[in-house]
């Protein structure tokens, strides 16, 4: 892929989480955004998202100087209302762990895969409204998100966390093997003595 040459730097990204951290602080506690490099991409879309959360690995990390970028593909962006992007800018947000911003954390630099408790943030967020990315029109702008309310969906929907216990459950394997030329010899003579 050839590279892009026509970016800049964004600040209005970088207001606007501004602004939910200062009138959420319940649901973004620790989040700092200013540990983020943000950079519009100019003359280059993308259909399913305008904005694009990149998590910054080490060594490229080290020379980032931000363990995230984000990417805000212009063309997009500019078609979408306020509202609009409030919504994608909560759920960029809800995308990032506790401690994901403090380097003596295990989830420094991570993403979360997608979890409930994200899902209750969002939903409670966007007003009651489950599929807020087809129908922005009926759902609540998450800048006039009651504050309390969010807190409220921050405790119900945050599984109790066990002292030592990952919050991010690693993958575990799911006891299955791929079936080998031998248990299909052994399974056909458990059913011939059967």
């Amino acid at each position: 892929m050839p590279r892009n040459e026509d970016y800049k730097s964004d600040s209005e990204v970088h207001d606007i989480m501004e602004k939910f951290v200062e009138r959420l602080p319940g649901p973004f506690k620790g989040f700092e955004v200013d540990c983020m490099q943000f950079v519009m991409t100019c003359k280059k879309t993308n259909l399913k998202t305008p904005i694009k959360l990149h998590a910054v690995g080490y060594p490229n990390e080290v020379f980032v100087g931000h363990p995230y970028i984000v990417e805000i593909f212009q063309d997009t962006w500019v078609t979408l209302t306020p509202k609009q992007k409030n919504l994608l800018m909560f759920h960029v947000m809800c995308i990032l762990p506790d401690g994901a911003f403090d380097p003596a954390s295990k989830y420094y630099g991570k993403k979360v895969p997608p979890q409930i408790v994200m899902y209750h943030l969002e939903f409670a967020a966007s007003g009651g409204i489950p599929n807020w990315r087809e129908n922005d029109k009926a759902a609540m702008d998450p800048m006039e998100a009651d504050p309390d309310d969010m807190a409220l969906a921050v405790a119900a929907a945050a599984p109790q966390e066990v002292e030592g216990e990952d919050p991010i459950p690693a993958d575990e394997p799911s006891g299955k093997h791929p079936v080998t030329a031998a248990d299909v010899a052994e399974m056909g003579k458990d059913e011939a003595a059967a």
